[in-house]
This record gives C-alpha cells, sequence and structure tokens, in this order.
C-alpha cells in the first residue's frame, strides 16, 4: 500500500505587514512559498476559515507562478477527504481543537501536526500541556525548529507530567513526535541580493566613498530592546573596538521600531554610549535599500538575549548573503552558526533554575504584562562583551577571515537550510506519520457510546436526569393525527421548527410517518429497522420533536 504524504494547510488569512514583519510572519509566508516552490503533491488542500482566506492562499500560489486551480478548499469536518490527504498542518501549536474533533470522526484517519516559533507565551504554555490531556497519537507531530526549543517545549511537558503524576499517581507519556526541522531561506534570491553593483550602491547611500575600509557590522530585525534584542552589548563592544582600531566602523541597524519606548531607548543608548562608533538606523521600508544592505554589509551581528526568540532567521539569510556572523550563543543560534567556522558565537549567561519563580507568578497573576516578563528575564541575561571584543576585532582587523568565514556559512546555508531541503525533511516527516498510522497502537481509543470529548458530552447523556421518561430502543411510538394540514401548519410555525439541522431530513418525514399509519404503538427498534438508511440519532430526535408537538403520543 502507497502511503500518502500530502499535506493540507489550515490557513486562517492572517497578512504580514510589509512595512513592520515578525520573525513568525515572515517565516508563515516563506514556508508557504517554499512549499509551492519544492513540495511534490499535485495539488494543495487548504482548511481556511472562510472564502477570504482561502482567495489569500490562492493569491500566495499565484505570487509562486501557481495555477490557482490547485489550491483545493477542504472542510474541516471532512474526514474522509482530510484521511484522503494524510496530513492536517497548521503553522502553529494551536491544533488541539482539531485533535478533539479527530476523535469524534476516527483518531487512526489522518494525523495532526503543528510547529512551535517562540513558547515563552502564557498561551504556548498552555497548549504544551494541553498535548498531555487531548487524545495526541503517535502520529501527530511538533515540529521544532531548533534543538532549543524543543527543550523548552518538553521542560513544560514535564512541568505537566510531574503535576498530573503527582495529582493522579500514574505516568503520563506524550505520545506525540516532536522532531527538529529549521527554518529555511532562498538561497538564489540572497545571491542575487549580494552583488558588486548592490555593494557599492549601498555603501554610497551609508557614505561610504568607493575607496573607503568602512567595515559595516549589520543588524537586521525588530528594534525592541524588550522583546527582540538589548542593544547596549553590541554598543558597548563595538565602541570599544572602534576605539583600538584604525579602520572606521559603522553599526547598522536596519529594521523598524513598533513602538516609540524602543526608538528612544536605543537612540539614547547610541548618543550615550557611542563616540567613535558611527549608529546608523535605517527603515526597513527605506526607499533607498529597496533590497536591504546585506550587500552593503562585512559583517552581521545579532546577539539576540530574549526568551521570545526561538530560532533566529537572519543569521541563515546572513550566511546565504555570504557575511561572517557574530551571535549570541543563545537558542536556535547555536544550532546555526558554528564557532570559529561560520563566524563567532559568543557565551551568554542567566541565573540558575529556581531564580524565577516570582516572574513566572507574575506573569500567571497578570497575563497581559507580557513584555514585563520578558523585559525581567532579558535584564539578568548577559552577554560576554569581552568575548565580543575579541571575535569583531579578529573579523574587522582581518578581510581574509571574514571571506573564508562569509563563505563557509554560505555553503552551510546552501547545503543545510535551503527551503528545498526543508521541505523534503517535511515530507519525509508526513511519510514517517502515515506509517505510524498504520501500525502504532491507538491512544484512548472512543468507546461505542461514548463522548468525543470529556467537556462535550451528548446533552441527552449529560441532561438524561432533567426528563421524566427518556426514549431508547425498546420505548414505543403512537401516530395520533393524520391531519395531515394542522401537521404542516405546526412544522410551519417559527416555534414549531427550531432547528431542522438536528433532525432526519424534512423530505424523509413522509417514510417515518408511514411507519406509524397503522394505528399501532411502534417499538423504536422496529423503526430504526424499517429506516436503515437514515441515522439512528437523527430518527429518534424526529420521533422526540413529532412528540412534541402533539403528532406523536410516547408510551413507556
Amino acid at each position: 500500500m502507497e502511503l500518502n504524504m500530502t499535506v493540507a494547510i489550515n490557513f486562517d488569512g492572517q497578512q504580514m505587514d510589509p512595512d513592520s514583519p515578525v520573525g513568525i510572519g515572515v517565516a508563515t509566508e516563506e514556508f508557504l512559498r517554499a512549499l509551492f516552490r519544492f513540495g511534490s503533491q499535485d495539488t494543495f488542500p487548504v482548511v481556511c476559515s472562510d472564502e477570504s482566506a482561502f482567495g489569500i492562499f490562492r493569491e500566495f500560489s499565484q505570487e509562486s507562478r501557481i495555477d490557482a486551480s490547485r489550491c483545493i478548499s477542504v472542510n474541516q469536518n471532512d474526514a474522509a477527504k482530510l484521511e484522503e490527504i494524510g496530513t492536517l498542518f497548521r503553522y502553529d501549536p494551536a491544533f488541539i481543537k482539531h485533535v478533539w474533533a479527530r476523535r469524534y470522526h476516527g483518531q487512526r484517519r489522518y494525523s495532526l501536526a503543528g510547529i512551535v516559533h517562540a513558547s515563552s507565551t502564557d498561551a504556548v504554555m498552555e497548549v504544551a500541556g494541553q498535548y498531555l490531556t487531548a487524545p495526541t497519537q503517535v502520529w501527530d507531530a511538533l515540529i521544532c525548529p531548533s534543538q532549543a526549543i524543543r527543550a523548552t517545549i518538553l521542560k513544560v511537558i514535564e512541568g505537566w507530567q510531574e503535576y498530573l503524576g503527582d495529582r493522579f499517581k500514574a505516568d503520563q507519556p506524550c505520545p506525540m513526535e516532536f522532531p527538529v526541522i529549521p527554518l529555511g531561506t532562498d538561497i538564489i534570491k540572497f545571491k542575487k541580493l549580494t552583488s558588486e553593483g548592490f555593494r557599492a550602491r549601498q555603501r554610497n547611500n551609508l557614505g561610504i566613498s568607493p575607496a573607503g575600509e568602512d567595515v559595516v557590522i549589520l543588524f537586521v530585525g525588530r528594534l525592541n530592546f524588550v522583546a527582540k534584542a538589548n542593544p547596549l552589548p553590541l554598543m558597548i563592544g563595538l565602541e570599544k573596538v572602534a576605539t583600538k582600531l584604525d579602520t572606521p566602523v559603522k553599526l547598522v541597524f536596519s529594521g523598524y521600531f513598533n513602538d516609540d519606548l524602543s526608538e528612544e531607548g536605543f537612540k539614547e543608548a547610541a548618543a550615550k554610549i557611542c563616540n567613535k562608533l558611527e549608529v546608523v538606523f535605517v527603515r526597513h521600508s527605506d526607499p533607498q535599500y529597496p533590497d536591504g544592505l546585506w550587500a552593503g554589509a562585512d559583517i552581521f551581528c545579532s546577539l539576540v538575549d530574549n526568551i521570545q526568540e526561538s530560532f533566529g532567521l537572519t543569521p541563515i539569510e546572513a550566511m546565504a548573503a555570504n557575511l561572517p556572523v557574530v551571535v549570541s550563543d543563545w537558542d536556535g543560534y547555536r544550532d546555526t552558526v558554528r564557532d570559529g567556522i561560520d563566524g563567532f558565537t559568543i557565551p551568554t549567561i542567566m541565573p540558575a533554575a529556581g531564580f524565577g519563580r516570582d516572574l513566572a507568578y507574575d506573569y500567571f497573576a497578570r497575563p497581559g504584562h507580557y513584555g514585563d516578563y520578558l523585559g525581567g528575564t532579558q535584564q539578568s541575561t548577559a552577554v560576554d562583551i569581552d568575548e565580543l571584543v575579541n571575535a569583531l576585532k579578529k573579523l574587522i582587523a582581518n578581510p581574509g577571515l571574514r571571506r573564508t568565514m562569509g563563505d563557509s556559512g554560505r555553503e552551510r546555508a546552501t547545503y543545510k537550510y535551503n527551503w528545498s531541503l526543508v521541505i523534503s525533511a517535511y515530507e519525509d516527516l508526513w511519510r514517517e506519520l502515515a506509517e505510524k498510522r498504520e501500525s502504532a497502537d491507538e491512544v484512548a481509543p472512543m468507546q461505542q457510546s461514548g463522548s468525543f470529548h470529556p467537556s462535550h458530552p451528548d446533552p441527552f447523556a449529560m441532561f438524561e436526569s432533567f426528563a421524566t421518561h427518556n426514549i431508547t430502543a425498546d420505548s414505543k411510538v403512537e401516530l395520533v393525527t393524520t391531519d395531515w394540514a394542522e401537521v404542516m401548519k405546526l412544522i410551519s410555525l417559527k416555534t414549531g421548527l427550531v432547528y431542522s439541522g438536528s433532525l432526519m431530513e424534512l423530505e424523509d418525514l413522509p417514510f417515518l410517518i408511514g411507519q406509524l399509519e397503522n394505528g399501532k404503538k411502534s417499538k423504536v427498534s422496529d423503526i430504526l429497522r424499517l429506516l436503515p438508511q437514515i441515522e439512528p440519532a437523527a430518527v429518534v430526535r424526529t420521533l422526540a420533536w413529532l412528540i412534541k408537538l402533539g403528532i406523536c403520543r410516547y408510551h413507556v
């Protein structure tokens, strides 16, 4: 049997502001473009929240030169179609609702997968705990872009396992897979963006003459010292380097400020710390730099010190742009950059476990103060400035080392982070999950008469004690009127037919009435046997409705 390795994308239609890009938004859009470009499937099924979202998805496909007819809209409740596809993939961790929905339709019918970009929010941490209590399966997966983000998610799950183990005196395993698959980048695009023509134009815009030996240090990303990276270590370190070397050094922050506080903080630090070092701020959408400053830079530097970061796409982009990289030894950066080969990783220091419980409680008690949670941890996370100075001095003073490390980085980006390879890894995962659906044991199979979700039980089971009597297979029903004009009048009332979706099809109602016209009391089980083509639950609910309208009578 050939296993299906296609995937349906769960797409909400959210679009990123091109003037204020965020990492998650960039990664999501780039993933879709890469899937269209490198995916091996013939069609691209998508589960959308509405028609508008489906339209946006089709626009993405056309931008990637994929005929819009290859995009197939799939209803999230169409289990047969999802089974045919194989996997439903959501580009965030929040697929818990889909897990419960699948239990209703059949847990072995298809796989569910998501991806986690940041694990620091309370929403993501809550979802991680629900992976234990929801009916997740061995054939489900949460993709982690880095080993660091995988470790944080497993840490949250371990905390829940410890609590649930103490509470219920039993092990609580999490059956899901947590594979590490990195984000990717468009190698060809960055090769085009780093030509000599681009370099000359960008450096000229920075005020550097063709013969100028200025070394440009580039940071790319959101300029936010609370939620992204505090610029102080970089400014302090580069100012020390600039005062010791004769080579002119420019630090360029290319990105955007998402609030006034961030802009004031960055510019205040630059004004009060950097005397010899020249600091330049370039807006992401600056028309002078339509292609960024990848060609005009000499060294890329990103000293992220924030727990919101999980992978870090910009170092890979810098490597694709043939730049040596200097990054903090932090989260996914550690996976990406090989110290001493593609650049330098600068040691980071933070308090040991046990010194932040009050920060965690404060975030729990004041969930709207996420910035304080990030700021409190970032403020006590340090980058080794002495090591930073040593690394920057080596690169600034040695153009040959810059070229060697830049070449090494581009090669690594080409053979490890090229989107074609990343999409292939995704498809390998879909295949592995399909194999597990075929053979692995099912966790918490739904009982035939049970509830698919403990918090969403059958209302007639949950509230059965409310009624005097309950209609069962042994109950008897009698037709008490054949005045069809009166019947139609009752059915046509707004109060008579409140919600037709819970009943059998009204065009089939004559078949049901026909089974009752013998003037006798009919046993419900006999009625169901005579109407095998109709869902039994719908028949019983319709009988209760007819009793409600006085058309039928119930007998114990």
